[in-house]
């Protein structure tokens, strides 16, 4: 048996646009097919809900932000997080956010936060992300619906290769923490636990908060 050495590599790939899956209500039975897909937030990225597009631009609001974050978790939680590290929170919705909004299973759980050490403004976006029930991020989207499998061949869905929703801080899109993706070109891989501020800043060209 031989191989084409001339024949493209085979390798897994991110699921294609279109993408179906089937899932079931737990609490009812209920059983519907959606495009699935994740959607990242870095810590503090509600600082855009104070702002408009128009009125700072994705470098302007990212200096801000990574002013307030570069070593916010590491002050918090030295043991688990390093200077420049920055918890991202996942979530699994479909492309029109509307249907579906949940968080993502097999995520980094966010430590047992010190709210009395967060100033109003991280507390504040603390509570936007989980409410008033700080365990609320410990249920995701498996604690309401069944294991997701593709609506033509049946294999399960595997989160990995989910495809990341874009962000945007432009004229045309305001997206929560879209100043990040706009500045920097960057988004994070499916289910990355953390980014690192000053390397992907230093790597765009763009502010890094010094040490």
């Amino acid at each position: 048996m031989t191989s084409d050495l001339n024949a493209p590599p085979q390798t897994v790939l991110p699921y294609g646009p279109g993408s179906r899956w089937t899932f079931t209500y737990r609490e009812n039975g209920f059983t519907q097919t959606q495009e699935l897909v994740l959607t990242a937030e870095p810590t503090g990225a509600a600082i855009t809900d104070d702002y408009d597009p128009a009125e700072i631009t994705a470098q302007e609001l990212w200096r801000l932000w990574a002013e307030q974050q570069a070593d916010f978790m590491h002050k918090q939680w030295p043991d688990l997080y390093r200077p420049g590290e920055v918890y991202i929170s996942w979530g699994v919705t479909c492309p029109d956010q509307n249907t579906i909004s949940e968080h993502a299973p097999y995520t980094q759980a966010w430590p047992s936060p010190r709210l009395s050490d967060m100033d109003p403004a991280q507390r504040a976006a603390h509570e936007s992300l989980y409410g008033e029930n700080p365990d609320a991020y410990r249920e995701d989207f498996l604690t309401h619906f069944t294991h997701p499998v593709h609506a033509v061949t049946g294999e399960p869905v595997n989160w990995l290769r989910l495809p990341v929703l874009d962000r945007g801080w432009n004229r045309t899109a305001s997206d929560r923490g879209g100043f990040v993706q706009e500045a920097t070109g960057w988004k994070p891989s499916p289910l990355q636990p953390t980014m690192d501020v000053r390397q992907i800043g230093a790597a765009a060209g763009l502010y890094v908060a010094p040490l």
